[in-house]
């Protein structure tokens, strides 16, 4: 798998995920009736850069809830793993989860949550992504937004670009 960019509005800059991180969220589609919704985080040692490069997901983990619709990350493994990371120069990011739908769409929970995290930072970060990650495994299957503390801009779905 190829590293993709995003674009992030108003020419602040670009995210590039790393085939890595791509490769751990798609084995975690929903493509069969059985599978759960799956999530964790997304890290980056440059957040303050032009090009952000998320280069660590985590998630799921063994206590986490989930079930076909339904993604609750446990809390306390979240923690653990910001701490961790942090020490080794990573900076959470955003978050990502799997949806059982061809063309993800965040739903109400997905904007309150990523706005939440967004609050938590206390003013530190201006923008947390939500990445969702559709059933086809495909390129359009992956949705990518942007909870911005910018009042006009406040919750933004990202596009594709080249580099």
């Amino acid at each position: 798998m190829t590293e993709r960019y995003f674009t992030l509005p108003n020419g602040a800059g670009t995210l590039q995920f790393t085939s890595s991180v791509l490769e751990h969220i798609y084995r975690y589609a929903q493509v069969n009736r059985n599978d759960k919704e799956a999530g964790g985080q997304l890290f980056s040692k440059n957040p303050h850069e032009r090009l952000v490069t998320i280069s660590i997901a985590t998630g799921p983990n063994p206590n986490d809830t989930r079930s076909a619709n339904l993604f609750n990350p446990n809390l306390r493994q979240l923690n653990n793993d910001r701490k961790r990371l942090f020490n080794d120069g990573f900076h959470a990011i955003g978050l990502w989860h799997t949806h059982p739908e061809p063309i993800p769409h965040p739903s109400n929970d997905d904007r309150i949550t990523t706005l939440k995290y967004l609050e938590a930072c206390n003013g530190e970060m201006t923008g947390f992504i939500q990445v969702i990650v559709g059933n086809r495994k495909s390129p359009e299957s992956l949705g990518i937004w942007l909870a911005s503390t910018d009042k006009n801009n406040r919750w933004v779905k990202l596009k594709e670009s080249k580099d």
